[in-house]
């Protein structure tokens, strides 16, 4: 697929491998039971689209751009969302993610200001240098998700379980955490509680 234009378009059960998609641009569209598993996108750009029971298995990357996409009930597996990034300084590359399994992402230099994880599985992730004020992670399953040099302020970890968080290098101030997971905020700083 080269050179493509697709506005306000419903894309239905594709299901695709090792597939590379060049210079296509995807406004105002909806993608729904789709699998897209190792594929590969280059110069395209994906703004205001949707996603709903889709599954994305290793997407790389080059010179594309996702903006303010919504994610409802998907599977985002090996995603690095730094590649995605959308250019302008306002713009943002996922507008919401609703009742999503997310395991081995990345997600570098991003604003999630108050965002809602809650209702999300997120395992094995990655948040660095992200703004995370004020975000809402209530109760959300976030097995093995490390965050570092990332802004926490005011974010709502109540019934949050299984993140590793380095309080060293984070902005932590009015964040809110529920015992007793709370007590591994400790672990960066190498404490032993017995």
């Amino acid at each position: 697929m080269q050179e493509t234009y697709f506005e306000e378009k419903v894309i239905t059960d594709q299901k695709l491998q090792k597939y590379t998609a060049e210079r296509c641009k995807f406004i105002d569209c909806e993608f729904r039971n789709c699998s897209f598993e190792e594929c590969s996108i280059t110069g395209c750009t994906f703004v205001n689209c949707k996603f709903t029971n889709c599954t994305i298995i290793s997407l790389t990357s080059r010179y594309s751009e996702v903006k303010n996409a919504v994610f409802q009930k998907c599977n985002l597996i090996g995603v690095h969302w730094n590649d995605l990034l959308p250019s302008g300084k306002y713009a943002h590359s996922i507008d919401r993610l609703e009742n999503c399994q997310i395991k081995y992402n990345t997600f570098s230099e991003m604003n999630f200001i108050r965002f809602h994880f809650s209702g999300n599985s997120i395992q094995e992730s990655m948040f660095e240098q992200c703004n995370l004020s004020e975000s809402n992670f209530l109760n959300c399953r976030l097995e093995g998700t490390q965050i570092f040099e990332s802004d926490l302020r005011k974010a709502d970890f109540r019934g949050a379980t299984g993140y590793l968080i380095d309080i060293t290098s984070s902005k932590m101030k009015e964040a809110r955490f529920s015992f007793p997971e709370a007590i591994n905020l400790l672990n960066s700083l190498g404490v032993k509680i017995d």
